[in-house]
């Protein structure tokens, strides 16, 4: 299934959208707020180019608009890094991802999206499932993973052995869905709270 891109319509909107079709090799599509209101359900992901959300007393169009769709898998980008809780916790709660601010540099905002869109489409629905699944010693460990270090090294931080870090490690992967150590890393920086990692 193809993986859509909203925007405003203009220039920014189109730069944005050469950008992302050019660096992620996936089957994109691309339209403006208010339109493919009734065929969302035929996309795998929609990607929302935040750029025109703002943080007006007044909600904008895109806003309204966007806390009508009815799609589980929403990736937000380019999102004023100052929206207000008015703003972003009702598209919290439709499990909307705010994955990049307006200050993201093109390069973080390539790889976060791209990322993003391997995981919905592998995981689905079932990333916050097996978030949950984790058990509180196994999100410590995934989070000591993503410094990089060596399991010698997080087993003596955790105070285990080392043979635990790898049983662990290997429950881990299993639960997650990930082959390796990179592909975990990844996984838990987009998806454990960031005051663990």
């Amino acid at each position: 299934m193809p993986t859509l891109f909203l925007s405003d319509s203009g220039l920014h909107g189109d730069l944005l959208y050469s950008l992302i079709s050019e660096s992620l090799p996936f089957n994109w599509e691309k339209s403006e707020f208010g339109k493919q209101k009734h065929c969302l359900k035929n996309y795998d992901v929609i990607v929302v180019d935040c750029y025109a959300l703002t943080a007006k007393s007044t909600p904008s169009a895109e806003f309204n608009y966007l806390k009508n769709i009815t799609h589980s898998r929403v990736l937000l980008i380019n999102f004023p890094a100052d929206l207000p809780g008015y703003i972003t916790i009702p598209l919290e709660d439709r499990k909307f991802i705010f994955l990049c601010d307006n200050r993201s540099s093109q390069k973080e905002l390539i790889n976060k999206l791209d990322l993003a869109i391997h995981n919905t489409r592998t995981q689905g629905d079932s990333d916050s499932r097996s978030q949950l699944l984790l058990t509180k010693r196994e999100q410590e460990i995934l989070a000591q993973l993503t410094t990089g270090e060596p399991n010698s090294i997080i087993a003596s931080r955790l105070h285990l052995s080392e043979h635990t870090v790898k049983n662990h490690m290997y429950n881990i992967f299993r639960k997650i869905g990930v082959k390796n150590r990179l592909q975990a890393s990844n996984w838990a920086k987009l998806h454990l709270q960031v005051e663990r990692i």
